[in-house]
C-alpha cells in the first residue's frame, strides 16, 4: 500500500465487516443487513443494488462533483489470464473531501460512497462515482481505496486509485508507478463531450503474501 495512506487499519476494518449481522442504513432504500463484508453493495442513493455485477455505481447521478468513471480488466498473477469472479471493493471521499460515514458509524471505511464489482469471464470491471477531493487541510492526493480478492486468493488492500493531474500527487510514486506500465493505480483522466471523466485501470491479482488477510 502507498505510504501516504498507512493510517488505514485494515484488520480492524475487515474484523468490524465479517463479524456477525452489521445493519447499515440506506439511503432511499429498505436498510439492509448484511453479515459479511462481501455482501456490500453501493448504498448511495440511486445506486446500483444488483449482487455480482462487474459494474457498479457508487452514488447516483444527482451526486455532487465531476462525474467519474473508471474501468479495466483483473488479471491472474501470470499478469496475462484474465480473472472471472474476482471481487473488487472501493470506497472514497465526497467532493468536499469527507467520507461521510453511514448514520450510526464512526467508521469512515463504511462511507456510504463504496461499492462492489466482481469480474466477468473477460476479468472486466467498472465503477461509476464522482472524483474524490483530498482531505480538507491536507497535503494528500485525491484516491480511491480498494481491496482484491479472487477464487483461491485471499483478500488484501490495493494502491490507491490516483490521479495524474492531482498536484499533492508525491513525485516519488508518480515515478514508481509509471515504471508499472499498465498495472499502474495512477490514472490519466479524458472527458467525454457530457463532462464525464474517464479512467482506466488494469490489475495483476497476487498470489498469496504479508499483505494478504489470510497467511
Amino acid at each position: 500500500m502507498i505510504g501516504q495512506n498507512r493510517e488505514l487499519d485494515r484488520r480492524s476494518f475487515l474484523r468490524r465487516l465479517s463479524a456477525a449481522a452489521v445493519t447499515l442504513p440506506i439511503v432511499g432504500f429498505a436498510t439492509l443487513e448484511l453479515t459479511n463484508y462481501t455482501n456490500i453493495l453501493a448504498l448511495s442513493e440511486g445506486a446500483s443494488l444488483t449482487p455480482g455485477t462487474w459494474k457498479t455505481s457508487l452514488c447516483s447521478d444527482k451526486e455532487p462533483g465531476l462525474p467519474l468513471i473508471v474501468s479495466g480488466t483483473i488479471f491472474g498473477p501470470d499478469g496475462r489470464t484474465a480473472l472471472k469472479g474476482a471481487t473488487l471493493f472501493v470506497y472514497q471521499t465526497d467532493a468536499t473531501g469527507v467520507y461521510t460515514p453511514v448514520a450510526g458509524s464512526k467508521d469512515n471505511r463504511t462511507t456510504r460512497l463504496h461499492g462492489q464489482m466482481i469480474t466477468d469471464a473477460s476479468g472486466r470491471y467498472e465503477f461509476r462515482t464522482i472524483k474524490p477531493a483530498p482531505y480538507p487541510n491536507s497535503r494528500i492526493a485525491s484516491h480511491i481505496h480498494a481491496h482484491l480478492s479472487g477464487p483461491g486468493y485471499p483478500e488484501y488492500w490495493i494502491d490507491e486509485y490516483l490521479f495524474a493531474d492531482d498536484k499533492f500527487l508525491d513525485d516519488g510514486v508518480r515515478k514508481n508507478q509509471s515504471d508499472k506500465g499498465r498495472f499502474s493505480c495512477v490514472l490519466n483522466l479524458t472527458q467525454d463531450s457530457d463532462g464525464v471523466l474517464r479512467g482506466e485501470r488494469h490489475i495483476q491479482i497476487e498470489k498469496c503474501s504479508s499483505r494478504c488477510t489470510a497467511k
